[in-house]
């Protein structure tokens, strides 16, 4: 299995706890499934997010040549879009 370990993530609005422990849930989930740190497992992520009740929520994976080669990515994660 593998795991989302190298992911950086910028959760807007980060002081909505309901978001953030859904956007916790679905990353958990999302890994659990055996999705990376890509632009699959963000896909996967914007999906559980919009059926959990944001239905505006995107996910942007971010990755930059360095970032590729050492496995890691940052996304920008929005409640409205």
């Amino acid at each position: 299995m593998t795991t989302m370990t190298h992911i950086r993530a910028k959760i807007t609005p980060w002081d909505d706890p309901a978001f953030v422990r859904a956007f916790e849930q679905a990353r958990d989930q999302t890994a659990s499934e055996g999705y990376a740190d890509g632009p699959q497992a963000g896909s996967r992520v914007e999906h559980l997010l919009r059926e959990a009740g944001f239905p505006k929520a995107t996910v942007d994976v971010i990755r930059t040549v360095p970032e590729a080669l050492e496995q890691t990515s940052h996304w920008v994660v929005t409640r409205d879009g």
